[in-house]
């Protein structure tokens, strides 16, 4: 195991260990959580973006087929759609890909999960030293701010990844409060609970207005508002409250964080206004 300053450090240091001119391009989604892009191409390399499929799932085939050595991000759930890449595809995907390239599986969101179609890849970290696993104390202990996150993969890998990290890099409140946090054992079964019932709830109001959303796996939804976002996230801005920016492969999505109920009440309220 590696820790770092946020799982965003981990993904930085991935881009920077597997990607590059010599060592091959980085393969991701689209959409996708973004920020590894950007380090992949601050360090010379190619980045190849394979569409989503028909559920929002990652095409794993393709991206598999797309990668030449390098390194293919699979962000499980996804960031900004929140849907997921089934347990079997994504073992079957783990299995097959050539060893010379990496795989950097990102489970940000894992607490957030309950489909039966989706699993933790850590324990296949065992067999295969090409997979490497991310995990963060920023969503279901809300240490966003603190910065602590860390990966699971074989010391070989971490050994390849250790001298791109800079030194005493996860600050000690930080140590401090992820110490904390999973000595707590109701602190992921209440956050899950909370966010179940907030998140419930505002899909139930948006389905009764005819929003669809994509089935959620997050602490956060998308939903097809059938016109241009870009619009309404001004409108809803007016009206105090902020909602995620554009993603340009779907652009008439919103993405929605789950906050509190009588916060999810605020959005709603907001959101019918803006739509009237």
């Amino acid at each position: 195991m590696l820790l770092g300053d946020g799982s965003g450090e981990i993904l930085k240091l991935c881009a920077e260990t597997f990607t590059g001119k010599q060592r091959g391009a980085l393969v991701v989604a689209v959409p996708t959580f973004e920020a590894i892009l950007l380090n992949a191409s601050a360090n010379g390399a190619d980045v190849v973006k394979v569409p989503l499929t028909g559920s929002f799932a990652h095409d794993l085939p393709k991206m598999m087929a797309a990668a030449k050595g390098g390194l293919i991000y699979v962000c499980n759930p996804n960031n900004p759609t929140a849907s997921i890449t089934p347990k079997d595809e994504l073992r079957d995907f783990v299995e097959k890909t050539p060893g010379g390239t990496m795989i950097l599986v990102d489970e940000a969101y894992f607490h957030y999960a309950d489909s039966p179609d989706y699993e933790s890849m850590i324990p296949l970290v065992q067999d295969h030293p090409s997979l490497i696993v991310s995990r963060t104390f920023s969503k279901i202990y809300g240490m966003a701010g603190l910065r602590c996150g860390y990966c699971v993969a074989q010391k070989e890998t971490l050994e390849r990844i250790r001298p791109h990290q800079m030194w005493d890099s996860v600050n000690i409140m930080a140590l401090a409060a992820a110490s904390a946090s999973l000595d707590d054992p109701d602190q992921v079964p209440n956050g899950q609970r909370l966010n179940n019932e907030a998140k419930t709830f505002t899909i139930g109001e948006l389905d009764k207005m005819g929003y669809k959303t994509i089935p959620s796996q997050a602490n956060f939804i998308m939903f097809d508002c059938k016109r241009p976002v870009l619009p309404l996230i001004k409108a809803m801005k007016d009206r105090n409250v902020h909602v995620g920016r554009l993603f340009p492969p779907v652009p008439n999505h919103m993405r929605v964080t789950i906050g509190k109920k009588s916060e999810m009440e605020s959005f709603l309220n907001a959101f019918k206004q803006v739509m009237a």
